[in-house]
């Protein structure tokens, strides 16, 4: 997917590879901290993954401010792929007459 943000386009490519870092990322952001030194630690292990995400995802690299927006779209796009490959896994079933 490309998109723009000032005035600057950007190329958004979901792969495998990141799978991994988007599902840590969510860990340490609903799970809370037991105390600041840990939420210190958290933050900096955060900013650490999203970096690689986007090094993976976007090109060209965003500056830090964009990257919540990144992301986002991520996640989305991640959302959108699962989505699809759920109907196309319901479709596949009906089709094979193997649907409960």
């Amino acid at each position: 997917m490309k998109v723009e943000f000032d005035g600057i386009e950007y190329e958004v490519k979901l792969t495998p590879r990141v799978w991994p870092l988007l599902v840590f990322i969510e860990d340490r952001r609903i799970n809370a901290p037991k105390n600041p030194e840990e939420a210190v630690k958290r933050g900096e292990e955060l900013e650490a993954a999203l970096e690689k995400v986007m090094e993976i995802c976007v090109t060209p690299m965003p500056p830090r401010h964009l990257w919540p927006k990144f992301l986002a779209l991520i996640n989305l796009e991640d959302n959108r792929t699962l989505k699809e490959a759920v109907d196309f896994y319901e479709s596949f079933r009906r089709s094979a007459g193997t649907e409960r």
